[in-house]
């Protein structure tokens, strides 16, 4: 039998369904909007999981256009055995996505924004002669990109066209909300952007006569003073709630494709790989991963290559003890308990709280329980890393962070420490070393050179237990790795700081005493025989190294 085809990056509703790919039926999101009867939903999720799709499917069941050719579309879906059919086509859509609203200034990301409104009204064009000469002027200064073209007020002033067209309520839906903010915050044009997008929202969105109802889907949900300010009608569900659950894919789901594509014994492998998000109360998976996987028959990391790494080096750059103990725990596969803020303010971005949040709303992370504080009432997650893909992407991340993107280089140079090549590893880390650090990162504080070491050797978390600052004989190590493997070597790093003169004494001082302090005790007592031993001292730019095995 022929399979269906997947949809791999085909996120146009009408497209899967006329050409028969693989389909799994979110249809129920409509019955959900209807039944809640919100006038604004802003639904974030993180990328990759469905959005844009369903944004698709919406426009063609509520739009007024071509309503007897869409009403096919939904043949053979669950919404068809609803009350809620009667709603199809019976709405002027207004449908726009600014996913692809990342530019580098402020100057650019207007013009792109005039640009799409440019093509919106264009595709509207053919209600333009229902209109009175002054709405005809506005009309097409928007069409022509005039400079007195009202571009704050365009959805509300086509939301008017389009009810004066077909005496109905609009519906808006706007996918990918957050992203042109989410830029603008990255490249420094922010208090620009939002105060143009404030203004454009609200104006389409608070107490516009001509709308039914609206739809808002992105990664985040920016704090209502940022953006949402007096709107009062909006109805946010973040994946900590348990509603409008119809993104990503349920176990049900990837099993049944599983069968499909005759994969279906590689379940529990792709279960450790692309598995353990929680959205509400379900488990999903990742539908970009699954389709990827299923298409390539490959287990992969998939999703990684979709975003930048933009969240991880924010985290990185905090150089920020908790931060790096957290990470430590993490990369564990153990959890870790934050405060987490549903409202993301960009301007908090500082606060390493709401980088925890941040990570968890964009998907790099996934919780496990909530508590609320009896005397803050305030709610705590525990944060864990969801799967084997996020794991590597942290990983990946890691090394870019700290080996300026020279992936091959470092991992020759982990060979060799894992092998015990000390010669090697050392003159292969001097040269990372040396285009690593920069003078205006590097200090005087052995805490930075702590964090930079612990930041490169965390990656190595599947094959050793990596802790710091422990105890071990009679005094505390800096950074040890003990072996899962005992018949591997184990690695103890002890740091010191000098200047020019003295880092060859001073790491010859840190060898000396990892050795009178006896910090490999504990791992010998653990069954570790070998243990490889490095003293290093640092001054900016400039690294000694001594070391033994034992």
């Amino acid at each position: 039998m022929v399979k269906k085809k997947l949809p791999v990056g085909i996120d146009d509703f009408k497209e899967i369904i006329e050409n028969n790919y693989y389909f799994v039926d979110k249809s129920m999101l409509i019955n959900e909007l209807l039944d809640k009867k919100s006038k604004v939903t802003l639904l974030p999720r993180p990328r990759r999981f469905g959005k844009t799709l369903n944004m698709s499917m919406l426009n063609y069941f509520f739009n007024i256009e071509d309503k007897d050719i869409n009403k096919n579309l939904f043949d053979n879906l669950s919404i068809l055995n609803t009350d809620k059919m009667k709603h199809h086509g019976e709405y002027p859509v207004i449908y726009i996505s600014l996913k692809d609203i990342k530019v580098s200034n402020w100057t650019e990301c207007l013009e792109e924004i005039k640009k799409l409104l440019k093509d919106l009204f264009n595709s509207k064009r053919y209600i333009r002669e229902s209109l009175d000469e002054s709405e005809k002027i506005d009309f097409d200064k928007i069409e022509f990109l005039n400079e007195t073209g009202d571009f704050v007020r365009a959805l509300k002033n086509l939301s008017k066209y389009l009810f004066k067209f077909y005496g109905k309520k609009v519906i808006i839906l706007i996918d990918e909300y957050d992203t042109p903010l989410v830029t603008a915050h990255s490249q420094g044009y922010y208090d620009e952007a939002i105060f143009f997008f404030r203004n454009f929202l609200s104006a389409a969105l608070k107490g516009n006569p001509y709308l039914e109802l609206s739809v808002l889907t992105g990664i985040l949900r920016v704090a209502k003073e940022s953006i949402f300010s007096g709107l009062n009608n909006i109805n946010v569900s973040t994946i900590l709630d348990n509603n409008f659950n119809y993104f990503g894919l349920t176990e049900n789901e990837v099993e049944s494709a599983l069968k499909y594509y005759e994969l279906a014994y590689e379940l529990e492998e792709v279960k450790k790989w692309y598995n353990g998000y929680k959205f509400g109360e379900k488990l999903v998976y990742n539908p970009w991963s699954i389709i990827n996987c299923i298409n390539n028959k490959e287990l992969n990391p998939y999703w990684i290559n979709t975003s930048d790494n933009a969240l991880i080096k924010q985290l990185l750059d905090k150089n920020d003890k908790k931060v790096f103990e957290e990470l430590e725990l993490i990369f564990k596969g153990e959890t870790i308990w934050e405060t987490i803020s549903e409202n993301i303010i960009f301007d908090d971005l500082n606060n390493t709280n709401t980088l925890w949040s941040l990570m968890l709303f964009s998907g790099y992370l996934t919780y496990e329980e909530m508590k609320i504080s009896p005397i803050t009432e305030l709610k705590s997650y525990s944060l864990k890393i969801p799967n084997t893909e996020i794991k590597s992407f942290f990983r990946q991340s890691f090394i870019e962070n700290y080996t300026k993107g020279d992936v091959h280089f470092y991992g020759t140079m982990m060979e060799d420490l894992f092998l015990g090549n000390l010669d090697s590893f050392i003159n292969k880390f001097k040269k990372m070393y040396i285009s690593a650090i920069s003078y205006h990162d590097a200090g005087d504080s052995e805490k930075y050179y702590h964090h930079f070491m612990l930041g490169l050797l965390l990656t190595l978390g599947d094959k050793y237990i990596i802790t710091s600052n422990r105890e071990s004989g009679y005094g505390r190590y800096d950074i040890a790795l003990e072996p899962k493997d005992k018949r591997n070597f184990g690695l103890i790093f002890e740091f010191k700081i000098g200047d020019k003169n003295s880092i060859h004494d001073k790491a010859k001082e840190a060898l000396t005493q990892i050795d009178e302090k006896k910090y490999d005790i504990s791992m010998k007592n653990n069954g570790v025989s070998k243990v490889i031993k490095i003293g290093m001292a640092f001054n900016s730019k400039d690294v000694a190294i001594e070391s033994k095995i034992d």
